[in-house]
Order: C-alpha cells, then sequence, then structure tokens
C-alpha cells in the first residue's frame, strides 16, 4: 500500500516530488522516483507486503498502490521467487499485457505503467483505491487530488473504476477493462447461505495481516468479521455516552472479545481538534462526509499509535445486501436496480472518503465484503432475499446467524454518523461558534478551511 504520482510535459521531476511530498503520510517507508525525458512517475512506500521498493523498472516501469492477493500464484506460474506482490505484478504485465493481467489479478489497486512514452493507469473494478488525474497543465495523476492541487494542475478527474486510462502522443483513450459479472439468479435461501458465508470467509482470509485490526461499531457487518477474524484488536469510536459506544461494548461482550476491544470515548474538546485533519484528509467539508470520516479516522490514528498497518471495515454491506433503510419501499425490480446503481457508485461516495481518512494514519484499509467473489455472488443473490419481509440484509443476517448470536444478527443499527453522536455533537459546536440557520454546520466547517 501507498501513495503514487506522475507526470507527462515541463517539469514533470519536479511536478512528481512536490505531489509525492504533499501525499508523504501514505508511504512513510521510503520513497522512489523514475524520469525518463519528459515523463517521470513516483511512489511513497507503506511496506505490508514484501521489500521490493518502487518504482520498478526494466526497460519499462511500473509504480503500484494496493494489495495483489494471490500474487504468490501468479508469481509460481511465471516462475519467479518474490515475497512482493508489486514485482509480480510487474513481471505479469510485461509477459502478458496489461488487460490480461488486471483479468488475472485479484485485489484492490491503481498503477501507473510507463513504456516507450505511453503511460497507461489502471484501477480495480470496484474503486478500493483511488487515482486522480488532470490533464491541463501537460498530464499528471496521483492517490490523492490535493497533491494535484499543490502543483496548479486545472480540472481533476477520478480515473473510474475498472478502467484504463492510456496516455499516447498526447492523446487519451479511456475503457473499461475489469468489471463484475452477474451469472444466474440464485433464489434458494439455503444454498445462498451456504454459498455467502463461505465467500466472506475466504475474502477476510486473504486480506489478513498480522497484527490486524477491525474498525468495529458493534453492528452486523463488523460483527461478522470479528466472528470470523478473532485474533484482530477491535478499535471503535464514538462520544461519551453516545449509542455506539454502549452497542460496541454489549456486542464485544457477546462476542466474548471484550478483551479485544480499544474503545475511544470521545469529548468535545477531542472531536473540535480532530475535525480540521479530517477535512483535510477528505478534501471535504460535506457535514456528512465528515460525521462518517471522523470515526474512521481516530480510529486508525489510534490504531497507528498502536503500530498496526492494516484494518478491515464492513464497507460495501449496505450496497451489496440492502442495509438502508430507503430500499424498502421498493419493488424488486426497484431495488436490484438501485442495488447495482450504489454498486457502481461505491467508490465515489465511501470508498474515496474512507481511503484518505485512514491512510492520513498511514493505515491501509481493507474491505472484505468488496471482494470479487463476495460481489459476483451478491449480484446473483435475488433482491427477495436481501430485503424479505421488511428484514433488510436478510440474506447476510441468516449467513451471520451460523456464528453470531442472535441478538447481533436481528438487531437493526442506526447509521454511524448518528449512532456515534459525532454529527449532533458538530451541531453543537456550529451553534456554540455563532453559526446559526440554513446550513449552519456546512458553513461552520468550511470557516474550519
Amino acid at each position: 500500500m501507498c501513495g503514487i504520482a506522475g507526470a507527462a510535459g515541463k517539469n514533470a521531476k519536479d511536478r512528481v516530488r512536490k505531489m509525492l511530498d504533499v501525499i508523504s503520510h501514505r508511504g512513510p517507508d521510503g520513497s522512489g522516483i523514475f524520469s525518463q525525458g519528459d515523463i517521470a512517475i513516483g511512489n511513497v512506500l507503506l511496506k505490508i507486503t514484501g521489500e521490493k521498493n518502487q518504482p520498478i523498472s526494466n526497460s519499462s516501469t511500473l509504480t503500484y498502490n494496493g494489495e495483489i492477493y494471490n500474487f504468490r500464484e501468479i508469481a509460481r506460474r511465471l516462475d519467479i521467487k518474490t515475497e512482493s506482490d508489486s514485482e509480480t505484478l510487474f513481471e505479469l504485465i510485461r509477459s502478458a499485457g496489461i488487460e490480461a493481467a488486471v483479468g488475472e489479478s485479484d485485489g484492490d489497486y491503481a498503477f501507473a505503467y510507463v513504456e516507450e512514452g505511453k503511460i497507461s493507469l489502471v484501477r480495480d473494478p470496484a474503486g478500493v483505491k483511488p487515482l486522480y488525474y488532470s490533464k491541463d497543465n501537460g498530464f499528471a495523476f496521483a492517490s490523492e487530488k490535493k497533491a494535484l492541487s499543490a502543483t496548479g494542475e486545472g480540472e481533476i478527474k477520478t480515473l473510474k473504476p475498472g478502467h484504463m486510462l492510456t496516455l499516447c502522443a498526447g492523446n487519451i483513450i479511456e475503457k473499461e477493462v475489469a468489471a463484475f459479472s452477474a451469472g444466474e439468479i440464485l433464489a434458494e435461501e439455503n444454498s445462498a447461505r451456504e454459498m455467502l458465508f463461505e465467500a466472506i470467509g475466504k475474502s477476510i482470509n486473504k486480506r489478513y495481516y498480522k497484527p490486524c485490526t477491525i474498525a468495529f461499531s458493534g453492528g452486523l457487518d463488523s460483527s461478522l468479521l470479528a466472528a470470523l477474524c478473532r485474533d484482530a484488536a477491535l478499535y471503535s469510536a464514538g462520544m461519551e455516552g453516545s449509542h455506539d459506544i454502549g452497542q460496541t461494548r454489549r456486542a464485544a461482550q457477546l462476542l466474548g472479545l471484550t478483551d479485544k476491544l480499544h474503545l475511544h470515548e470521545l469529548t468535545t474538546d477531542e472531536l473540535e481538534a480532530a475535525i480540521p485533519a479530517v477535512i483535510k484528509a477528505i478534501e471535504s467539508t460535506d457535514p456528512m462526509k465528515v460525521s462518517i470520516a471522523l470515526p474512521l479516522f481516530l480510529v486508525s490514528k489510534d490504531a497507528h499509535c498502536d503500530g498496526i498497518r492494516v484494518m478491515l471495515s464492513g464497507q460495501g454491506a449496505d450496497e451489496l445486501f440492502a442495509g438502508y433503510r430507503r430500499y424498502e419501499i421498493m419493488n424488486v425490480l426497484e431495488l436490484g436496480y438501485a442495488l447495482r446503481k450504489d454498486l457502481d457508485n461505491i467508490a465515489r461516495n465511501n470508498l474515496e472518503r474512507d481511503d484518505a481518512a485512514t491512510m492520513a494514519n498511514s493505515v491501509e484499509l481493507r474491505v472484505p465484503y468488496l471482494d470479487r467473489n463476495v460481489v459476483e455472488l451478491a449480484l446473483r443473490i435475488a433482491p427477495g432475499l436481501k430485503i424479505h419481509n421488511g428484514i433488510r440484509k436478510y440474506i447476510l443476517r441468516l449467513a451471520a446467524k451460523k456464528i453470531l448470536p442472535d441478538e447481533l444478527v436481528w438487531k437493526e443499527k442506526k447509521a454511524a454518523q448518528y449512532s456515534s453522536g459525532i454529527y449532533s455533537a458538530m451541531e453543537k459546536l456550529a451553534r456554540k461558534n455563532g453559526f446559526r440557520g440554513e446550513r449552519a454546520l456546512g458553513r461552520y466547517l468550511e470557516k474550519l478551511t
């Protein structure tokens, strides 16, 4: 996991160096730049898998952010000895080409590959790893928007999940190279439950890293992760006396994991001090985004202080298994369409925010529910198994029932920004600072920038 940046055109190397300085929090373990002609690409490194420095270069060049979970199998097939997923990806691209490499790689990634003056950018199909670019000042790309802004780039665009952008001779071509496919509809309850439980377990095993932690709220999604990954520490944050504090303690007790729980009860002063850092990290003053990012920013900060580099999150379960209240009023056709639309937009709506919040503290966020196999299985499961007799996430609850106590399986949980008490605490801060009326909280947050 790391941060990447690159540029083509005038002063490319200097621009890349400046961008890497801006995103140095993403990679405290080293940095590197490769330049040739008017092209430069670079990397700041957070060491998790292997010791290979980046960029990797040998007639062509790769800089890469992410995790390829099946890299050992690929390395064996290619007959190379390595403990580095970046080196494996590089050799796979050289051997088979970018599109074939993407098809074979099971993971979450954003990378840039340079060959014969041509730059190719690629992003994983869910959009777990972010990648932004601008073509107004020559060409540039980076893992965070703020890096591009720092070098005076113009309009900043987001590379779409599952897409490849190629810059060649000043021309840009973008096309889809990876997508989730939906097979035959699965409507039989028992089969769906068993297959889903197995797929989630395998996804967690892929993403397990020691020491590991879970962003834990005590709800269904994070409780299932905790039950399937019992040696992971559980990190949670909420306002003193909030619903989440009590729910988290109760869930940890029911799971027999009280000794694993790291609970951060926030004071108003702590919250007020953290807000500017969160706004800077996620590059937004939207009250909803800030209130959702705050607990994740704080738990990843606590985890970093305890020497942890990998955190699991339940992100994606609501979009795959119909967790939001607004889904309840939809018929089966409307629900299927809405879920697919929300999956397609999950990177823009959630993942980019969450990545920025945790990587601000040099902690890599892994999302087991967005594993390719889990997603494609979820796309097959009939919408009528996702909301059944008014119960949202019905099929996920049945799968969780194999390992969770009933109190956690069937309990409804409030939205995190409200159950943590953070949104209402921010509203109080806005009033304390003299902001009243329409958009009071938004105006207060804007002032903090």
